[in-house]
């Protein structure tokens, strides 16, 4: 499928769900929630946290938690979820996005300071402490794939590149004339290209791209987990110049969004996780399992 091709099915889909507005406020709930859940769950994945779907649906919505679970991985959780609701207010607000909206956001994602694995630009593991809410304070290159070094902007650069991003994004967004789906896409892209932060920036870069794509009335993306290698294959292509398939992909995911919404607002389950009689047939298989396995 082509980026013309998804830029017309998405837009057709906002459309239908325009046209069927009022929707009831408890559709709306439900479908919200099932997209809080879903990008709390995969952004985090994504960045490594090892809750899973489950656990991050019983500490969400009723505050459980799981035995042998890092205490940081639920704090990644719960700063995300803050974070989600920092950017539904900011968008029931209208405001426009400051440099300094987004240091408050990267606060709130992740709550307090904290120490986190890092390289030196001569390739030589290190440690460094993260500085809620401020830009990064030593270099934060990666190694790729290939052992290369990845150098991302210093943290001398860091500030004018900030500043020309947000000039960019607020000249463009007045102008209308990028989509928003070609806006949020390539806003994720060149704020990854940055690295402003010394922690939290792939969960940053997916909050501001929805940010965006919410400010224009669509639904937000979720990068499933699933999809992790395609997304940093794209990303990759996209720091060498190759836009498309990254614009492509989050065309795709966001569709997907959309075609959830809509049937929501039909009336259809959105819902997906296993009924409750299917996980009890899971638990029972693992018991038999367990209890085989003691009488061997």
């Amino acid at each position: 499928m082509t980026l013309v091709e998804v830029i017309a099915q998405i837009d057709a889909l906002k459309a239908e769900i325009n046209r069927l507005r009022p929707i009831a406020r408890e559709t709306e709930l439900r479908v919200l929630q099932k997209f809080r859940l879903d990008w709390n769950y995969h952004s985090n994945a994504l960045e490594g946290n090892t809750l899973t779907y489950g656990e991050t649906r019983a500490f969400l919505l009723h505050g459980v938690t799981a035995q042998g679970r890092p205490f940081r991985d639920y704090l990644d959780m719960k700063g995300h979820k803050e974070a989600i609701e920092y950017l539904e207010e900011f968008v029931r607000q209208n405001h426009e996005l400051t440099e300094a909206d987004i240091r408050g956001l990267h606060k709130v994602l992740l709550v307090e300071d904290h120490y986190v694995d890092a390289i030196t630009v001569d390739g030589v593991p290190t440690r460094k402490l993260v500085h809620v809410g401020q830009y990064k304070q030593m270099p934060n290159s990666v190694r790729t794939s290939t052992g290369e070094m990845h150098f991302y902007a210093s943290p001398e650069e860091t500030p004018a590149s900030m500043a020309d991003l947000l000039n960019w994004y607020r000249r463009e967004r007045a102008s209308g004339e990028l989509h928003p789906l070609l806006l949020a896409a390539t806003f994720h892209i060149r704020f990854v290209n940055i690295h402003p932060f010394d922690d939290g920036n792939g969960r940053m870069a997916r909050l501001l791209m929805n940010l965006i794509l919410m400010q224009a009335g669509y639904t937000p993306v979720v990068i499933n987990i699933n999809s992790k290698h395609e997304y940093l294959l794209a990303l990759e292509k996209a720091d060498s110049g190759e836009l498309e398939d990254f614009i492509l992909l989050v065309g795709q995911n966001l569709k997907h969004s959309l075609d959830i919404f809509l049937k929501a607002a039909h009336g259809e389950p959105v819902d997906d996780t296993p009924s409750l009689a299917e996980q009890a047939a899971v638990l029972n298989a693992k018991l038999k399992n367990a209890a085989d396995n003691q009488s061997k």
